[in-house]
């Protein structure tokens, strides 16, 4: 099966597709008396099963973007970084600004963990006991990389991670280091919010948006 480009969680669809033919490829070479069994542990393998998660959270998020459409937010899903391998998981361009979001399909409970005292504190995100603040970090380098080709400072460029099947213990998530972690029920509530950004303006940047970054 092939994918095509431009819909949400296309190129993790395709990493997926292309370990799972690679590890069944592998067991069709191997002797008979083996094969069921090397399929079954490439079935179950910890990559194939991540980029099959992954898949599926950008495609919930893209339904839950793409149904903003009568409010005014316009999307672009999976688009490449330019002149790197990295994609955007979903671009939309709502009333009050451009939001770079991260789909992450993790288990467990998001949490922020403050350390240090007075001016010197900082803010870590956690899931669970596991810290996750690189993902944090990540969306902060992607809303650069949007602030960039947009070159409009008149224009706000927020980062949103947005965590499908999380065990939430606040109503509207986190923000952390300029980023929302939140949920994609919230992220709707967000993004249907009123702003600055007329019908006009929003079509100038996702066409901008459109002709500026690739499918990945």
């Amino acid at each position: 099966m092939t994918w095509d480009r431009d819909f949400a969680g296309a190129s993790a669809h395709r990493e997926h597709a292309r370990l799972r033919r690679e590890r069944e490829a592998s067991a069709d070479a191997a002797p008979e008396s083996i094969q069921d069994l090397l399929r079954d542990a490439g079935r179950r393998s910890r990559d194939v099963r991540a980029w099959e998660k992954g898949a599926a959270g950008e495609s919930i998020v893209g339904r839950t973007l793409t149904e903003l459409a009568d409010h005014g937010v316009r999307v672009l899903h999976d688009r490449r970084v330019p002149g790197g391998t990295s994609n955007l998981d979903h671009l939309a361009i709502a009333p009050t600004g451009v939001y770079v979001i991260d789909a992450k399909n993790y288990a467990g409970r998001p949490r922020v963990e403050t350390f240090g005292a007075g001016e010197a504190t900082t803010k870590r995100l956690f899931i669970g006991r596991d810290d996750r603040h690189h993902l944090v970090q990540s969306v902060q380098w992607q809303t650069r990389v949007v602030e960039a080709v947009l070159a409009d400072a008149t224009v706000p460029v927020r980062g949103i991670l947005c965590f499908i099947g999380a065990d939430w213990e606040v109503l509207n998530g986190y923000l952390v280091e300029g980023v929302g972690v939140t949920s994609p029920e919230r992220l709707a509530d967000l993004l249907r919010l009123p702003g600055p950004l007329d019908a006009a303006r929003a079509e100038v940047l996702h066409r901008h948006l459109l002709t500026s970054l690739d499918a990945a």
